[in-house]
């Protein structure tokens, strides 16, 4: 899913200020700075509850830190009310257990939210810790903006076993550069009366999905009354296959280091073809019905629908009787599904001293499991850590627990340019459906486009 399509559709937007500080940092000591500091820092403050040398409860090591005098850290994030909510509740509690550390919580509008980033790298002003959507890292790191994680305070292999298997890709290189509070990931919704009137029950695999789809689907003549499942290639569908349907077809879609695509083999092709069958083949949905698939949804006219956990709360206040149930992406050789995030970052504004360590200690508490427990009834996001997947309280809520047991599963892609590899898949689709190309060559030429560009990005990074 794109950035966009992370951002709720009741999402209550205020607007930010502009950029104040005209003080450029120099980029560079990062990493090194702040093991440096760890290691030379004295017993532990009163800030540290933890005695010194003692991992926290996190699994990481920011408790024998402390700030030198009291220290003023900016965070930013887009303005979305449930998040800025709940940060502005935790920001007085990380403080009274952080004495000397101050933290400025800044908001902008969504539609802003770039832009101001932007300006803030260009300008070396901005913030000291950036949240950040996943897919926008790499950019980030090949401009400097970001530090990456130290080692020794933040381990990878701390990260990897804690954490549920999407949040590698906050990974470039061999360092980590983010950390989520939360995560999200797709499944489908089925629209029980629908499938009830139908006889139908939610499927399981890909043939079950056909028949639903079929089954469900009402025209009068040549026009749509109900498409049994949504068309929305822009929305979801284009992770839905580059990510999900891809692999439950037995296709890694990229090498392990992230460099290389294989769209275009034989599994992926074929997974490709499936899907545009739904619009091509079985004529059971139509491409801008109601706008798009989540308004068919919600209106009642879509029997099944991917989408991301974000839209249980947007149903709950767009479509309150809407009688309708999750289950996770319909299977096939294996299960998968495509995860996105949003992650806490560290500039290179707080790449050395006292700033570093208190950036360090804000990101540890924003990834603690206390705080991943407040977030996901706040805000409708799921728990990045493993550890919380089998939380009680998480578990008997049945809208949001199928996307919890898709977690294990669950993949985000490497994104360089976020927006030009969305745009790369809508073509090939519209190649094939609208032009009567076929699918490998379709599919060869989105692989090519996004290729030359990963080609680009890692001859520049390395």
């Amino acid at each position: 899913m794109t950035a966009e399509d992370n951002t709720p559709n009741d999402a209550t937007r205020v607007t930010g200020r502009r950029l104040d500080r005209r003080t450029v940092v120099r980029a560079g000591a990062g990493a090194a700075a702040l093991a440096a500091t760890a290691r030379l820092a004295g017993p532990a403050s009163a800030q540290d509850a933890t005695p010194a040398g003692t991992p926290a409860p996190s699994g990481f090591n920011t408790a024998s830190m402390q700030v030198s005098g009291p220290v003023e850290i900016e965070y930013w994030q887009y303005e979305l009310a449930s998040k800025t909510d709940l940060v502005n509740e935790l920001i007085p509690e990380f403080q009274a257990a952080n004495p000397g550390i101050t933290v400025k919580h800044v908001n902008f509008p969504y539609d802003d939210f770039r832009q101001q980033v932007a300006a803030a790298v260009q300008a070396g002003e901005g913030p000291d810790v950036l949240n950040v959507y996943y897919g926008w890292i790499p950019a980030y790191v090949q401009q400097q903006f970001l530090v990456p994680f130290p080692e020794d305070i933040f381990p990878a292999a701390t990260i990897e076993s804690a954490y549920f298997p999407m949040v590698q890709a906050a990974k470039v290189g061999e360092s980590y550069y983010a950390l989520p509070t939360a995560v999200r990931t797709l499944a489908m919704f089925c629209n029980m009366d629908l499938l009830d009137a139908a006889g139908v029950q939610p499927p399981t695999n890909w043939q079950e999905t056909v028949d639903v789809a079929k089954a469900t689907t009402v025209k009068n003549g040549d026009s749509f009354e109900v498409v049994g499942i949504t068309w929305d290639i822009g929305g979801q569908g284009h992770n839905w296959w580059r990510e999900a349907l891809t692999r439950q077809n037995g296709l890694v879609p990229y090498t392990e280091d992230n460099r290389d695509l294989r769209w275009s083999e034989p599994e992926g092709v074929e997974a490709f073809e499936y899907l545009v069958s739904f619009l091509t083949e079985h004529g059971v949905t139509q491409a801008g019905f109601q706008t798009d698939g989540a308004t068919a949804f919600a209106a009642g006219l879509a029997a099944l629908h991917v989408d991301g956990s974000y839209r249980v709360g947007s149903l709950a206040n767009d479509a309150p009787d809407l009688n309708y149930k999750v289950v996770p992406l319909p299977g096939n050789k294996e299960q998968a599904s495509f995860a996105s995030f949003w992650a806490n970052t560290i500039t290179r504004n707080a790449a050395e001293g006292d700033k570093m360590i208190a950036s360090a200690k804000f990101i540890e508490f924003l990834s603690s499991e206390e705080v991943m427990r407040r977030w996901t009834p706040a805000v409708g996001e799921l728990p990045a850590r493993q550890a919380l997947a089998a939380d009680p309280a998480l578990a008997a809520n049945e809208k949001l627990a199928p996307f919890i047991a898709s977690l294990p599963f669950s993949y985000a892609t490497f994104l360089v340019n976020e927006a030009d590899l969305r745009q790369a898949v809508i073509d090939a689709f519209d190649q094939v459906t609208l032009n009567g190309v076929d699918a490998q060559t379709a599919v060869e030429e989105a692989e090519a486009k996004v290729q030359a560009q990963l080609d680009e990005y890692w001859a520049t990074v390395g």
